[in-house]
């Protein structure tokens, strides 16, 4: 089941975060991380660093941190009644992608399955308290 729940997108919360352990600082510590079937989003107490495996044999790592003067927002949806996940979108600046109409600051968005709705309430709950209050 969970890798049908990464396959479709949905995040494991607190899984390996090796891999961007030799990228911290000192005084930085790990508050939690999301990992989906190649890519991460990893919280900190000094930003969010997102990390996009690429190409087929994902040797090929991109590593973006967003420090926490740039998180402007975070906004969620509840799971419905046929909407298995709770959708999280965290927005930040300098996160530019191309899409329809230009280049557009795109939020950080990630699903969590409705059985972690709790974890999803305190990943809302930290953002909150640790990048927006």
């Amino acid at each position: 089941m969970a890798l049908i729940n990464k396959v479709m997108g949905r995040a494991e919360i607190g899984g390996d975060t090796s891999y961007i352990e030799e990228y911290l600082t000192t005084d930085e510590e790990i508050i939690q991380s999301f990992h989906f079937l190649r890519d991460a989003i990893i919280l900190t107490n000094l930003g969010i660093y997102i990390m996009d495996v690429q190409g087929l044999t994902g040797k090929k790592v991109e590593v973006k941190f967003f420090p926490k003067s740039t998180i402007q927002t975070i906004s969620f949806e509840t799971a419905g009644t046929l909407d298995f996940d709770v959708d999280i979108k965290i927005g930040v600046k300098n996160n530019i992608v191309s899409g329809k109409s230009g280049y557009v600051h795109a939020p950080l968005s990630f699903k969590v399955p409705r059985s972690q709705s709790e974890e999803a309430k305190e990943i809302i709950h930290l953002v909150k308290e640790y990048y927006l209050l």
